[in-house]
C-alpha cells in the first residue's frame, strides 16, 4: 500500500484523513453555531484535503494522489453532515449528549437511513461537485507549481 510504481501513498492518506477529521468537526461547528449548514464548506473541505495530501506527499504529485484527495473530501463532507445532524439530535433529547450519541448505533443507522435526505437539495450536489473540483485540482496545480519553482531555481544556478 506505500508504494505503487515509485508513488508514496501512505503519508498522504494519512494527511487526507486529518483533514477529512478537522473539516468535518469544522462543518458541525459552524451549522452548530449558526444553526445553519453553509455549502462552502464542503468547498474548504476539498481544498483542505487536497492540500494535505500535497503537504504528505512532498508535493510528489500523481492521480492516485488526486484519487485520495477527493475520497477523504467526501468523507469529510459525510463525517459533517453526520455530526451536525448529532448535535441537532443531542439538541432535541436534552438527556442525550452529544458524544454519546457520536458513537451509538441507533444514531448511526438512522444517519444511514435517511442518508439520501441530507444530500436531495440541487444545491448540496453543487458544493458537493465543487469540492471534488477543489481536491482534484489543488494537488496538480500545487505540484505544477513546485515544479516551476524548482525548475527557476536551478536555471539561475551559479555554473561553474
Amino acid at each position: 500500500m506505500e508504494e505503487k510504481q515509485g508513488i508514496k501513498i501512505g503519508m498522504p492518506i494519512v494527511g487526507g484523513l486529518l483533514a477529512a477529521v478537522v473539516g468535518g468537526i469544522v462543518w458541525a461547528v459552524i451549522a452548530a453555531m449558526t444553526e445553519r449548514e453553509l455549502g462552502l464548506i464542503a468547498i474548504v473541505i476539498g481544498a483542505l484535503t487536497g492540500y494535505a495530501v500535497v503537504l504528505f506527499s512532498n508535493k510528489r504529485i500523481a492521480t492516485a494522489h488526486k484519487a485520495i484527495a477527493v475520497i477523504f473530501a467526501l468523507i469529510g463532507i459525510l463525517l459533517g453532515k453526520y455530526l451536525t445532524v448529532v448535535y441537532f439530535t443531542s439538541e432535541l433529547f436534552s438527556d442525550a449528549s452529544m458524544l454519546d450519541l457520536v458513537f451509538d448505533g441507533e444514531m448511526v443507522s438512522a444517519f444511514v437511513d435517511t442518508f439520501t435526505d441530507y444530500f436531495s437539495e440541487p444545491v448540496d450536489l453543487l458544493f458537493i461537485v465543487l469540492a471534488i473540483v477543489s481536491a482534484w485540482q489543488i494537488p496538480g496545480r500545487m505540484a505544477k507549481t513546485s515544479l516551476a519553482s524548482d525548475a527557476s531555481s536551478s536555471d539561475h544556478a551559479p555554473r561553474a
